[in-house]
């Protein structure tokens, strides 16, 4: 089976049993050493001042809300065609997900669609960077409202020649397994504006500022030692993946232009394709026909959140509607050979 993700795939690691040797030689597990060299290393990788690292980008979104002062009452404006995190952790700090429609082209947030959803109630707006595509954000924060960058798909990316984690108000990473930059478990990080960082730092453990110094009530958001032992291993690693899955795009667009629709990058920045995403009415068909070739691929996102019982709402989104209704996730990692490209390129001009 050609996998999706490339997870369970070799790892770049040169000595598994190190990570573990370290960690329990420093005996502290949560939140040691490795965990501020990673916050040190990635910060600098980011072209950011500073970094905290967290337990997930699930929490590092719903931290920065919080951080940012978004409260029951609030408006915060996203997409319905996202993993549910970014709308989730809008409800969960009692705040009302505003939806606005993406861009048919490269699938992110359509800035058009941001002015007419602003209100005196918009508190925040989160950006999300679909499938390694960086949105426009720029065009958000012309609107002079905190900007939160979901860059839990586009590690690594650059956005107008900056590194993406420095350019928005917050920028909010994912190292879960089958990410770019992907660790042994959940994990995540945010970058940005140190006032704001100051705070997560805080909320991220218990509300403390010193040990036992509670100022604020908190959560426990924190790394494993282990994960960031990991990402140190595999950061030096990242551009190089992401150039390998480039390179494999750019042979699925010079062979599929045409048979089905490929994805489009968008014009200020660099895609890493943390998905390949095609577009095709009978993407179901394609899929099915793919498995039985020994090919995994997945439909991304089957239901767009808007049609959904818990954040449904009676409003349309149609590019959000035709995405979630035609995409097809393709393998595009970095461990995929030359020839498993050939013949997934076969394959699918055989399903069509």
């Amino acid at each position: 089976m050609i996998s999706l993700s490339g997870f369970g795939y070799e790892e770049t690691l040169k000595n598994p049993i190190k990570v573990f040797a370290n960690t329990w030689k420093s005996k502290s597990f949560i939140n040691g050493p490795t965990v501020k060299e990673f916050e040190k290393k990635f910060a600098e990788y980011c072209e950011a001042d500073s970094c905290v690292a967290l337990s997930s980008c699930t929490s590092a979104l719903h931290l920065s809300l919080l951080a940012l002062g978004v409260g029951p009452g609030d408006e915060v404006i996203t997409v319905p065609y996202t993993w549910v995190s970014t709308a989730e952790v809008i409800k969960q700090v009692g705040a009302i997900p505003v939806f606005v429609d993406i861009a048919l082209n490269d699938m992110c947030i359509d800035p058009k669609e941001v002015t007419k959803k602003i209100s005196k109630k918009t508190k925040a707006i989160i950006g999300v960077d679909l499938y390694g595509n960086v949105c426009d954000i720029d065009e958000l924060k012309k609107f002079n409202i905190p900007v939160i960058q979901d860059s839990a798909q586009s590690t690594g990316a650059y956005y107008k020649g900056k590194r993406v984690g420095s350019v928005a108000d917050l920028t909010c990473f994912s190292f879960y397994p089958t990410k770019n930059l992907s660790c042994w478990g959940d994990a995540g990080a945010v970058t940005g504006n140190e006032k704001y960082l100051k705070i997560i730092r805080q909320l991220r453990n218990h509300g403390q500022s010193d040990r036992f110094k509670m100022n604020m009530v908190g959560w426990n958001a924190r790394m494993d030692s282990i994960q960031a032992e990991v990402l140190l291993n595999k950061l030096p690693e990242l551009d190089k993946h992401n150039a390998r899955r480039r390179a494999i795009a750019t042979q699925y667009n010079g062979n599929l232009h045409g048979v089905v629709e490929i994805p489009v990058q968008n014009v200020n920045s660099t895609h890493v394709y943390h998905q390949y995403i095609i577009k095709h009415e009978k993407n179901i068909n394609i899929e099915k026909f793919l498995l039985r070739q020994g090919i995994q691929s997945r439909r991304y996102y089957p239901i767009p959140l808007h049609k959904t019982e818990t954040y449904k709402n009676k409003n349309s989104y149609p590019n959000a509607e035709y995405c979630s209704g035609s995409a097809l996730a393709i393998p595009v990692h970095q461990y995929l050979t030359d020839r498993e490209v050939s013949s997934i390129i076969k394959a699918i001009k055989e399903a069509i």
